[in-house]
């Protein structure tokens, strides 16, 4: 995942900036930058702690499974157009 991305899924897990701040010790105005794409390339250290706190997330609150839809009455049969010539 790109920084961006990270960002954007622990944004997505319900962590504010400052909870991102307090979990990877980026400062929350670089957060908010690398979330809006502003920042172009960031320290290695960064990407790391994002990462690992993104881990570190998914463990804590894994990715609930999506509900399967309702069942719905079968579609209606196909009916080819007609053509008058």
């Amino acid at each position: 995942m790109k920084p961006r991305e990270l960002v954007l899924a622990l944004r997505a897990m319900g962590l504010t900036q400052m909870q991102i701040q307090e979990r990877t010790g980026i400062p929350q105005p670089t957060v908010s930058k690398i979330g809006l794409g502003k920042v172009r390339d960031i320290m290695s250290r960064h990407y790391v702690a994002l990462l690992a706190a993104y881990e570190h997330q998914m463990t804590v609150q894994p990715a609930s499974p999506v509900a399967a839809p309702a069942p719905t009455a079968a579609p209606a049969p196909f009916k080819w157009p007609r053509i008058d010539g």
